[in-house]
């Protein structure tokens, strides 16, 4: 029953991916984290979280894509990971989680009620978002809906937001895989179950790139919203909750 239970969560986690480019990792950890150690399931949404990178690339998430601004985002993350690794990683967890959480509640709150900044749409907007992505991953390995919510209330289309977050994702998963293999905190345990969760991961971006095809961009956007809303309302719950 637990395992029906962890397969249909991983399942639901990568149709979400799927369909709007995020939601995987904070999804599939809450249900692996009740069968694996913290370190363990946190190896194993990374490696499928990779995985599932991978083939949406396949399956044509990049395209339309701008690469002069992908590369550059990506390589923002990038310095952000190595920052959050190096130092933001020393700080306090729980005040960390509590403002990425806040900021991502008000920012898909804005997204949902139109509100519009000139500002989102810069270049300085973009590279703190990334930088702050990857710091935040780097250190607690959470972050992406932040990035997300940047880009949904800067007004990017669907299929040129899930191709940036393909790699920006690409670039940071990749590195934080890296880091742990260097250091050897990736445990022993991780390799078996990602082998047998892969196809249900397949399965299940397969299905959310279907579930794309028949979303139109407001309703895509609308769909992201209240799924940041959600994720974030429920962070901020958990976070509080913690002694």
């Amino acid at each position: 029953m637990i395992l029906a239970a962890l397969a249909v969560t991983v399942f639901l986690a990568a149709a979400i991916r799927g369909a709007t480019g995020f939601g995987f990792s904070l999804i599939a950890a809450l249900a692996l984290s009740t069968s694996y150690s913290a370190a363990s399931a946190s190896g194993i949404v990374l490696m499928l979280d990779l995985a599932a990178t991978g083939l949406l690339m396949r399956g044509g998430a990049l395209s339309g894509l701008d690469w002069r601004e992908a590369v550059r985002l990506g390589l923002f993350a990038l310095v952000g990971a190595l920052a959050g690794v190096l130092v933001l990683s020393a700080l306090p967890e729980r005040p960390a989680l509590i403002g990425l959480n806040l900021a991502v509640l008000v920012s898909a709150l804005a997204a949902l009620l139109k509100v519009r900044s000139r500002f989102l749409e810069g270049a300085a907007a973009a590279a703190i978002a990334a930088f702050l992505t990857g710091a935040m991953i780097g250190a607690f390995s959470v972050g992406g809906t932040l990035i997300v919510a940047w880009l949904i209330a800067s007004g990017r289309s669907p299929a040129r937001s899930i191709g940036l977050l393909t790699v920006v994702f690409a670039f940071t998963d990749t590195a934080t895989l890296a880091f742990r293999l260097a250091f050897g905190v990736l445990p022993a345990d991780t390799l078996m179950p990602t082998l047998v969760l892969l196809p249900i991961v397949a399965l299940g971006i397969y299905a959310g790139r279907h579930l794309f095809g028949w979303l139109t961009p407001e309703g895509w956007k609308r769909l992201v919203a209240f799924i940041l809303v959600a994720l974030a309302v429920g962070s901020l719950v958990r976070t509080l909750s913690l002694a």
